[in-house]
């Protein structure tokens, strides 16, 4: 007898919604029905998913629904948990409730697990712009790990869930969610803040090649000797050779080319002392030194508008 698969609700239309349900589908789980924040997408994903109910109610969820993927913004996931879990036509006894917000533990998921649904959270790890196609998106999800927790049969059941995307499982501690959740952002949009300062700062520069050709390699080799060896094995430039005379010159340049940036340069400086001081290449002097010298310039500068 073949293996039947949970059948599963999705509620959130958006592109993960989207790609997860696309992904489960494929691999052999029936969608029921999708809910979502307005009729249009949640229409649209119920017929890619070839699925007859699509709702923007709540209340709609079908009797019939095993798994219950949450994949609504991070705000709404504890209200849209208290409304199914005042359904009274559900069997949650027979459910699993997963939600997708990376900031949240399966601890918002109380009022369904009250009732007896077993509940747990499954973080993609990974980022699914909307420019993608939905082939692309659903590739994005090969072998990419999940921050998973709940008690010991959800996480099972997460688990289980995890490897049929394609994916692997790392637990997180309900306690140390919203930490797991800033390191995601930091590899994420804070990276991007870096990338796109590098390519706006470039643009100032009489280059006849991109940007990315200029830079890239810099780029590359640092991010794989990290990587592969240490954040304070890897460190060069000016804060580790003690150059202060380099450095003032590169907040002068900045305050007159690119004062947008003034505040990354600064910060970044100050973290790049602080893990040079881990790696034993300058002193704690050297330190209070830099960031006095940091926010001693930035008091200095006026107050101006800076164009987006």
């Amino acid at each position: 007898m073949a293996h039947r698969f949970p059948t599963i609700s999705i509620v959130g239309a958006g592109i993960v919604g989207g790609t997860l349900g696309a992904a489960l589908r494929a691999k052999g789980y029936r969608v029921a029905s999708v809910i979502g924040r307005t009729g249009p997408p949640a229409v649209a994903l119920a017929r890619a998913l070839k699925c007859s109910r699509a709702s923007t109610s709540v209340a709609d969820l079908p009797a019939e629904t095993e798994i219950l993927l949450l994949t609504v913004p991070d705000h709404a996931v504890g209200e849209v948990a208290k409304q199914a879990a005042a359904l009274k036509h559900l069997r949650f006894r027979k459910m699993f409730a997963v939600h997708c917000s990376g900031v949240h533990s399966a601890g918002v998921l109380a009022p369904l697990r009250k009732k007896g649904a077993a509940v747990a959270s499954m973080h993609p790890i990974q980022t699914f712009p909307a420019n993608l196609s939905s082939a692309a998106l659903r590739g994005r999800l090969k072998g990419i790990y999940y921050g998973i927790d709940g008690e010991a049969l959800s996480l099972r059941k997460a688990e289980n869930l995890v490897v049929d995307l394609g994916g692997q499982a790392v637990e997180i501690p309900p306690e140390l969610r919203a930490v797991y959740h800033a390191t995601c952002v930091f590899a994420s949009s804070y990276l991007m803040v870096l990338l796109n300062a590098i390519s706006e700062l470039a643009r100032t520069l009489p280059l006849k090649a991109s940007w990315t050709e200029v830079f890239g390699p810099l780029m590359t080799a640092s991010m794989e000797q990290t990587i592969r060896l240490s954040a304070p094995r890897s460190l060069t430039g000016p804060i580790v050779r003690g150059d202060d005379a380099t450095i003032d010159m590169h907040l002068r340049a900045l305050s007159e080319h690119a004062p947008q940036f003034l505040p990354i340069y600064t910060v970044a400086g100050i973290e790049v002392a602080r893990v040079a001081r881990r790696g034993g290449q300058i002193t704690d002097d050297d330190v209070k030194r830099l960031v006095m010298k940091f926010r001693q310039f930035i008091k200095t500068q006026p107050i101006r508008k800076v164009n987006s």
